[in-house]
């Protein structure tokens, strides 16, 4: 009697482990499916804050979101080493000024200290020229920035520029980059930036 009854227990208690473990199984399979959607409220997307830096125009909006976040960190990687600035005012004859990238590095660390900045503005328009100039080294590329807007809101003080303004920057690429889709990456070497 103890042999039948075991012998019947086992064939009960297979029946009732099969369903629980299918169960258990789809439950699985279900929750790893749902986690690799992109609306999934449970699981937010990260995406980073920055876009690789494989191509200038990358490199660009890198620079735009740098500058309007005050990242000095993020800012200051996006400029090679040998970086030379440099603005020239036509509204006001003399010398150019001229910047190192010691220079842009302790202007965007003084806007990330600063308490009374409302609001930083950096837009390089819709359509940046790109073109390659022929005095330049090998490899550099360039792009022209037609009525740029920069705008620093400063409690009542507004710093601004635009209009009829022009900037121009060059570019230096590394290669081969094994951490870029295009096997390059790019850096700021020049950043010409000239007013009306």
């Amino acid at each position: 009697m103890t042999a039948i009854a075991s012998g019947a227990a086992r064939p009960r208690t297979s029946r009732a482990l099969l369903p629980r473990l299918t169960f258990l199984a789809a439950s699985i399979l279900l929750a790893l499916m749902s986690g690799c959607g992109d609306n999934n409220p449970v699981i937010p997307v990260l995406q980073g804050k920055y876009l690789a830096s494989s191509t200038p125009q990358n490199l660009l909006e890198n620079l735009r979101r740098a500058y309007t976040s005050r990242d000095s960190v993020g800012y200051d990687s996006l400029f090679d080493a040998t970086y030379a600035g440099q603005t020239i005012d036509n509204a006001q004859p003399g010398p150019p000024l001229t910047f190192t990238k010691a220079d842009e590095s302790l202007h965007i660390r003084a806007l990330a200290r600063s308490t009374t900045i409302t609001s930083i503005v950096l837009s390089f328009g819709a359509n940046p020229i790109r073109y390659t100039d022929a005095g330049d080294s090998t490899g550099w590329t360039s792009m022209q920035v037609l009525n740029p807007a920069v705008g620093v809101a400063d409690g009542t003080t507004l710093v601004f520029t635009g209009a009829n303004d022009i900037m121009v920057f060059k570019f230096r690429p590394t290669t081969p980059a094994s951490g870029s889709p295009t096997d390059t990456t790019w850096k700021i070497v020049r950043w010409m930036e000239i007013k009306s």
